[in-house]
C-alpha cells in the first residue's frame, strides 16, 4: 500500500506496503474514464494547492466509493435542527422513505416520527424502517409492531435471539450506521439517532446530570446529488441482509436520475463488518497522514489503535496544528478512560486537547486543512473498525469545511482545555484505569 509520496515525506514513520497492518484495504487504481474528466475539472479550484490536492487524491484513494461532483452539502448540528430538516423532507416525500438507524427511541421523537412514516404510508408511498436490534433493545417490540400493523415495512438487524440469530459469533457486530434516503434525491446520514436523547440543543447546557438524557451535541449533514445514490446502496444492502425479498438495488425508482444540487465532491465511504473492506479505516490513516496545516477533530469516542495514534502525533510534530474535543462525561466510562490513556502522548507532541463541558458529545467530525470534511457515525475506536456497520461522508468544500471549523471553534469555547503538567499529576487510580481500559481497547 502506497500513500501519496508527498505524504510519505511528511511523515518520517511512514511505512512500506509489506509491513502495514492488514487492516487498512490496499489502495484502487484511479480510473480515467469520462467521469474522471469531470472530476479534474472540479478539482481545478485547488490547482495551486499542490499538498489539498495530494490529500484529495490520497483520501480518495482509500474511498470504497468514487468520489461524485455536483452534490450540495447542508450540515447540521445538534436534535432539533437535524430533525426539523428531516421531517421537512419526509413531509415533502412522493415515492418512498428508508430510514436505516442504531437507535429508534420509544420516547416522543420516535412516537413524533412513527406519526409521520405512518401518515406517510397512508398517502401510499412505500416506507421502511431498519433498526440495529441492540442499539434499539430498550425499544418495546410492540412499538413497532404498530408500525407494521400501519403497513410500514419494519426490519430488525441481527436480533440478539440465538434462534434468529443462529451465528452467535455476529451478535457482536452492529448496524451503526444513521442513513435517512428520500425519493431517492435527498440523504441525511451523520451521528444522530432517532432519540430524545436530541429534543433539546446542546446550547442548552444540560449539564452532567441531565446531560445523559437530552441535550446531546451531534453532527449530521443533508445531502442532495449524485452521493445520495451512495446512501441508497448502503441500505438497500443491509435491508436485504436482514429479510430475504425482492432485490430493491434493481429498481430504477429507487435510483433516479439525480441532477447536480451544488459544486460540492463528496464520498460516502463505508464499513461493513460482513466484508474484509476497511476503507473507511483507511481514509482517516491518509488524512491523518497528509494533513499540512490544521486536523481538528471532534469525536464522542476516541480510542485509536497505535497506527492512527501515530499519525496524529507525526502531524504535531511536523508543525500542523492538531486539536481534538473530546467528552468530559459520557454514557461509556470505559471508553472515556480509553480517551484519557491516549492524552499524556498526545499532550507531549504538543496536540491540544479540550473537554466539552456542559452537553454530552456525541459527534464524530474531522477536519483537514480546511478543504476536507469526515462527518459520520464511525467512531475513532476498533469496534467501529472492525466490528461494526458504519458510514462517513467524505466532503471536499472549502465552504463546508469553513462551517465545520466555526463549529469546532464554538465548542472549544464551550470546553475546558487539558493542560500537560495539571494532566501528569492526576491520581494513581486515574493512571490504573487508563492501564487497563487500555489493555483491552481493542473490545471496546
Amino acid at each position: 500500500m502506497i500513500l501519496c509520496a508527498a505524504c510519505a515525506a511528511q511523515n518520517p514513520r511512514y511505512q512500506p506496503a509489506e509491513q502495514m497492518p492488514p487492516i487498512v484495504a490496499r489502495q484502487r487504481e484511479l480510473s480515467e474514464d469520462a467521469g474522471d474528466k469531470v472530476l479534474q475539472a472540479a478539482l481545478e479550484q485547488y490547482k495551486d494547492d499542490a499538498a489539498v490536492r495530494e490529500l484529495v487524491d490520497s483520501v480518495r484513494r482509500y474511498s470504497s466509493a468514487p468520489l461524485t461532483t455536483g452534490n450540495r452539502v447542508n450540515v447540521l448540528i445538534d436534535g432539533p435542527q437535524t430533525y426539523s430538516a428531516i421531517e421537512a423532507a419526509l413531509r415533502a416525500a412522493r415515492h418512498n422513505i428508508h430510514i436505516e438507524t442504531f437507535i429508534y427511541g420509544p420516547g416522543d421523537v420516535g412516537q413524533r416520527f412513527a406519526d409521520l412514516l405512518a401518515q406517510k404510508r397512508k398517502e401510499g408511498l412505500e416506507v421502511r424502517l431498519l433498526y440495529d436490534s441492540l442499539g434499539s433493545r430498550e425499544t418495546p417490540r410492540e412499538f413497532f409492531e404498530q408500525l407494521r400493523q400501519q403497513n410500514v415495512e419494519v426490519r430488525e438487524f441481527r436480533p440478539l435471539s440465538p434462534i434468529k440469530t443462529p451465528e452467535v459469533w455476529k451478535l457482536q457486530n452492529r448496524d451503526h450506521r444513521k442513513i435517512i434516503v428520500v425519493d431517492g434525491q435527498i440523504g441525511f446520514t451523520g451521528g444522530i439517532n432517532i432519540d430524545s436523547t436530541y429534543d433539546s440543543a446542546s446550547t442548552s447546557k444540560p449539564g452532567p446530570e441531565r446531560g445523559l438524557e437530552d441535550g446531546w451535541r451531534d453532527t449530521h449533514i443533508e445531502i442532495q446529488g449524485p452521493a445520495v445514490a451512495q446512501l441508497q446502496t448502503l441500505f438497500v444492502g443491509n435491508w436485504q441482509q436482514a429479510g430475504e425479498h425482492e432485490d430493491l438495488s434493481a429498481k430504477d425508482k429507487y435510483f433516479p436520475a439525480i441532477k447536480p444540487a451544488g459544486d460540492n465532491l463528496v464520498t460516502i465511504v463505508a464499513n461493513d463488518s460482513e466484508s474484509n473492506d476497511r476503507s473507511l479505516y483507511g481514509t482517516y490513516v491518509a488524512a491523518f497522514t497528509c494533513a499540512t496545516k490544521r486536523l481538528w477533530i471532534t469525536h464522542a469516542y476516541f480510542a485509536p489503535n497505535e497506527e492512527l495514534l501515530t499519525a496524529l502525533i507525526d502531524a504535531a510534530k511536523r508543525g500542523v496544528d492538531v486539536r481534538l474535543i473530546v467528552p468530559s462525561f459520557t454514557d461509556s466510562r470505559v471508553v472515556l478512560n480509553a480517551t484519557q490513556a491516549t492524552f499524556t502522548q498526545l499532550l507531549d507532541a504538543g496536540v491540544k486537547i479540550y473537554e466539552l463541558k456542559d452537553a454530552l458529545l456525541h459527534a464524530k467530525s474531522v477536519v483537514i486543512d480546511s478543504s476536507v470534511t469526515i462527518i459520520g457515525s464511525s467512531n475513532l475506536d476498533m469496534r467501529s473498525f472492525l466490528h461494526n456497520d458504519e458510514v462517513n461522508a467524505i466532503v471536499i468544500s472549502r465552504d463546508t469545511a469553513q462551517r465545520m471549523e466555526e463549529v469546532f471553534q464554538r465548542d472549544q469555547q464551550s470546553a475546558r482545555a487539558v493542560e500537560l503538567k495539571a494532566w501528569e499529576r492526576r491520581s494513581l487510580w486515574q493512571r490504573t484505569k487508563e492501564f487497563f481500559v487500555h489493555m483491552f481497547s481493542y473490545w471496546i
